[in-house]
Formats: C-alpha cells, structure tokens, sequence
C-alpha cells in the first residue's frame, strides 16, 4: 500500500491510482480493524513470515509505524484521486490517535528508543527495525529529541562490520540496517549514516568471498555467511541471496539524503535540495521524472569550507532548498545564489537550533548555483 503510493508520487500516474482505489480502501479496512480498541495499538496476533526477525507478532513496534505511514500516505493518495467521501479526514485521524498512543506505550525514556512490544508480548528488547522506521516513517522527527535519542541509541548495537540487531542477534541486516541509515540522515547525523555504509556495505563489496557487485541478505557479526543458518535456512548457506535488491538502501539515502534531491511533489512536479555532505567533498547525481531530468553537484571548498553547488531541474519544477549554513569562511551569514548575495536572515528557517537551525527558500525550475 506504501509502494503504491510511492509509484503514484514518483511517476504522478493517478489514473493507476484509481483503479486500484477500492482495493486500496478495502485493505485499509482491514488494517484499521486490527487496531485493538482496548489498547489502542495494532495487534498483528501472529505474523512469523516478518524479514526473517524473531518474534513478530503482537504490538509490534515496526507494525504501529508501518501502520501509521500507510494512514498518512493513504490520506495523501485520497486527496489524489479526489475522493469526496472523508476518508483523508479520517485516516489522519486514525493516524493522530496511533501515533500518540504509540509514543504513550512504547516509548522508553530511559533507554531514549522505543521497545518493541507491549503488555504481556513485551520482553524488554528494543528493535532496530521498529526504532529505525519510527523516524523515517515520520512517527518521530528525526531532528527533535526523541529521534535524536533513538540516533544515538542505534550506535550502541554497532559492531565491526555492521549493526548487531536486538531483534535477531548475531546478525546483521542490511535490509533493516537501509532503514537504520535514512533514519540517521533524517536525524541530521550524517556521519554516522556514511560510517555505517563504509562499514557494513563497504566490508561486503571488499570481501573476496562476495560478488563485489550486489549486496547480500544478511550475513554473521563474526564475518561468516550464514544468515539465519540456524533459524529457518537449516543449515543450507547457500539459501543466502548475494543480490538482494532490499539490501540497496544506501542507493535511496544517499541520493535523497547526502545529495538531498528528493521527490516532494505528485509526479516529481515538487522536490526538495536538502544536502548533507558528512565528510564528502564531492557528490553528484540525479534521477528522471516524467517531466524530465533532475541533477545536482556538491563541490567542497577545503581551503575556504565553501560549498559550491548546482542543481538543474525542469521548467515546471519547483524546489525547497534546505540548507545548513556556517562553515563558509567567506561569509558564515550569507548564501550566493545565482551570483547573488542573501543574508541568512532572508531566508526561513526550516528546522532546528542554534548550530544545526536549517534555512530554505524556494526557487523556480531551471538551472541555479549556490554557495553557502
């Protein structure tokens, strides 16, 4: 239901759309009804064909946020195809109530990330899935106090070659671990997602026993390729995909995230220039839509901490620029765009504090460059 939506926002065919529309309504049916009145959580009973975790069944943590991101995004495909009925209204509803009652049950302060059930299904773990996709499935703002918690918090379960996850230990996921990065980028801590892809997809694609081209299902923390060997895969190691297409997550974050051209906007009519360089000094790339070709280039300035960008869109794009200004030694309260000087205080301000507060601006389709 998500990817329908994404299909609909990337290619802006709403006619599809509409077709599968009451297929769509009736499956939200569904989900909605397995909402626990009581409670107020998704109760999923049993489900153990999950990504290959122990344990998935009950208040689930990833299945409250999957939930509510198939609420939201349901709400935006009705305003879609039009529909008259309400439902936007009352999805987003359904959506409000589950997303505090998610933080009111779930949330650890102590801990600073969510646990991953409730009630008598709890058993005190706290999931990398469910945690990961609380920020990006925007049940938690990646850059407010609790994603920047739950950022932290992932680090804790890092090993040499990539995360251990809580919820299938001594393994490691570069499926949920694709989360896992998006999630830190939207948290404003790129470093840490660049860290991670160096050392998880990096140690794969450098392994001699890889392919050195795709990416693997899963693999051991001690280094050795038997992803759940013990636990459904009976000993069989060459049940393990060596290209497997849910572990290429770094493809969407960093050209969403680190380059920071991403799709706002039905069709890609929208998008947004939010780049986030971490200790890269050189980023370019791009995508095309139906209305044409998107590209952008990074360039840094080592000797004057500038960076220089320049970002191509169609005509009849419009883009929010998002930046993070300061380390220009030039001019830390000023951004050159098009050749043209702007004071900082122009600007609005899109999000956060003090020394990570973000400003943006909107700029018509075309060719532009910026220095800030």
């Amino acid at each position: 239901m998500i990817g329908l939506y994404n299909y609909a926002l990337f290619t802006g065919d709403v006619e599809f759309v509409k077709a599968q529309w009451k297929r769509h309504v009736f499956a939200m049916n569904l989900i909605i009804a397995q909402i626990d009145p009581i409670v107020g959580l998704l109760d999923i009973k049993s489900y153990p064909n999950d990504w290959g975790r122990f344990n998935s069944n009950g208040y689930l943590a990833s299945a409250q946020m999957l939930a509510y991101h198939t609420l939201t995004t349901g709400a935006t495909l009705a305003n879609w195809v039009g529909e008259t009925a309400g439902l936007d209204r009352t999805w987003l509803h359904i959506a409000a109530r589950l997303r505090e009652t998610i933080n009111k049950k779930l949330w650890d302060e102590k801990v600073g990330a969510f646990k991953d059930n409730y009630g008598h299904y709890d058993t005190g773990l706290h999931p990398q899935d469910g945690n990961s996709l609380a920020i990006l499935l925007g049940v938690v703002k990646g850059t407010g106090k609790q994603g920047q918690a739950i950022s932290s918090w992932l680090t804790t379960s890092w090993r040499a070659i990539g995360p251990e996850s809580p919820e299938l230990p001594g393994e490691v996921s570069p499926f949920i671990t694709s989360f896992e990065i998006q999630a830190h980028l939207l948290a404003r801590q790129p470093q840490r997602a660049l860290d991670l892809i160096r050392t998880s997809w990096g140690w794969y694609l450098n392994n001699e026993n890889g392919t050195q081209s795709t990416m693997i299902e899963g693999y051991l923390t001690d280094g050795t390729f038997g992803y759940r060997h013990d636990a459904g895969y009976e000993e069989v190691y060459s049940y393990t995909s060596h290209a497997h297409g849910w572990s290429t997550g770094p493809v969407t974050a960093l050209t969403e995230y680190a380059l920071g051209l991403s799709v706002t906007g039905l069709g890609g009519r929208e998008i947004r220039f939010a780049p986030q360089l971490g200790d890269l000094k050189d980023v370019q790339g791009g995508f095309v839509t139906g209305f044409g070709k998107y590209r952008a280039k990074l360039l840094l300035n080592e000797t004057t901490g500038c960076i220089l960008a320049e970002l191509e869109v169609p005509n009849e794009v419009t883009t929010e620029v998002v930046l993070l200004p300061g380390k220009c030694k030039t001019g830390p309260s000023r951004v050159m765009v098009n050749g043209r000087e702007r004071e900082i205080g122009e600007l609005d301000v899109a999000d956060g504090q003090e020394d990570t507060k973000t400003y943006s601006m909107i700029l018509p389709g075309g060719t532009h460059t910026l220095e800030y």
